[in-house]
């Protein structure tokens, strides 16, 4: 006689109960908002907080996470992606996206215009935050976050097509809009995640 063990499943249910605690939310919701802030002040500092996020902000996460999240369900290790495949995929949806918005500025707009480019920057906000939100639904499988994923393309799509590109307000718009919602759901993630998952005193009677 034989048992066959779902392993891939679970796994999945290990990974997603290790999103349940609403903190990546909240995270990502910080993030957006300083971003938005450094699209106020200047774009230049855009590329700076995003570089500066995607190589130590995982680690602000992590160590809340040993605080939070690991005390009450364990500690779950994630199977590491392979950098090279994750970096080209990353770098492939980043240049689609802005293909994407290059081609709505020549069909819908003039591309010797300064104020089609900034219209266009809620666009491409829109189109590359989906990316990422949409593979974290992969790595989650939590349906929150593919919803938060169509959300922004939805949203970036629209700001796009009603703003007049006068300044980068759209864009902002968008970036706030995204972590408004984000920081709700992290709230209410967080909030139940504790409710549901009291810390197990290792000294006390069973």
């Amino acid at each position: 006689m034989t048992t066959n063990i779902d392993t891939a499943g679970i796994e999945r249910r290990a990974r997603a109960a290790a999103y349940q605690d609403g903190l990546t939310e909240l995270f990502a919701a910080g993030v957006l908002v300083m971003i938005a802030v450094m699209w106020v002040i200047t774009p230049v500092f855009v590329g700076i907080v995003s570089a500066f996020v995607v190589l130590y902000g995982w680690k602000v996460v992590e160590r809340i996470k040993q605080r939070i999240t690991y005390p009450r369900i364990g500690y779950h290790v994630e199977r590491p992606d392979e950098p090279r495949s994750t970096a080209s995929g990353m770098l492939g949806f980043i240049g689609g996206a802005f293909a994407v918005m290059v081609l709505a500025v020549a069909m819908f707009g003039d591309l010797t215009d300064a104020a089609e480019w900034r219209r266009a920057a809620s666009l491409l906000s829109g189109l590359g935050l989906f990316g990422g939100f949409w593979y974290l639904g992969d790595k989650s499988g939590l349906l929150r976050h593919r919803f938060v994923a169509i959300y922004s393309v939805v949203t970036g799509v629209a700001l796009w097509a009603i703003g007049t590109g006068a300044s980068y307000e759209g864009v902002i718009w968008h970036l706030l809009g995204l972590a408004a919602l984000l920081a709700a759901l992290g709230v209410w993630g967080l909030i139940h995640f504790l409710r549901t998952n009291p810390v197990v005193n290792a000294g006390s009677d069973a």
